[in-house]
């Protein structure tokens, strides 16, 4: 009789972390509210994906094979309908759908996705003014795994004037 209630009260615990556990995990988890509703929001490549390989870009967002559209919030819409130089301000949130190819692109399945958030307005360019999660119902992350990632988007500002983002409208002219 000892055994089963042992028995049972292990199996319970060990269910509650399953649930719990489970619930941290990004696919199964809700979308943070800062970006849930983006497909509302203005998409900045309407019509034109961005496409191809572009400034170094290799397999990363889908690499030259890929399909990127990109959506912005009010806050940044601004910054990305004009000639630059772009620094967004703080509450900049940037959702960017990668898919595999055209197909998937077209069907609108398969799409992984890479969010930015600028979350504070200092001056000069910081990669700790953003946050990123790699997924819809990801997390988002200052410091992020890869250093390649901060790495080269510390081009963008060479490149396009652009505080740490590639898809101003100049860079998405060009690629």
């Amino acid at each position: 009789m000892k055994l089963n209630k042992t028995r049972s009260i292990g199996l319970a615990l060990m269910g509650s972390v399953l649930v719990v556990g489970c619930a941290s995990i990004p696919f199964l988890g809700k979308p943070d509210p800062r970006w849930a509703d983006y497909k509302s929001w203005t998409k900045i490549t309407e019509g034109e994906p961005s496409t191809g390989n572009s400034q170094a870009l290799g397999e990363v967002h889908m690499g030259a094979e890929g399909y990127r559209d990109v959506y912005v919030n009010e806050v940044g819409l601004a910054m990305l309908t004009s000639d630059g130089p772009y620094d967004f301000p703080e509450g900049t949130v940037i959702v960017k759908e990668q898919f595999p190819n055209r197909a998937d692109w077209e069907a609108g399945k398969h799409a992984a996705y890479t969010i930015s958030l600028k979350v504070a307005d200092n001056p000069g360019t910081t990669s700790a003014d953003w946050n990123w999660a790699a997924g819809y119902k990801g997390k988002a992350q200052a410091h992020i795994e890869d250093p390649n990632c901060v790495a080269c988007h510390t081009a963008a500002i060479a490149f396009n004037q652009s505080d740490y983002v590639f898809s101003v409208p100049a860079y998405l002219k060009a690629n």
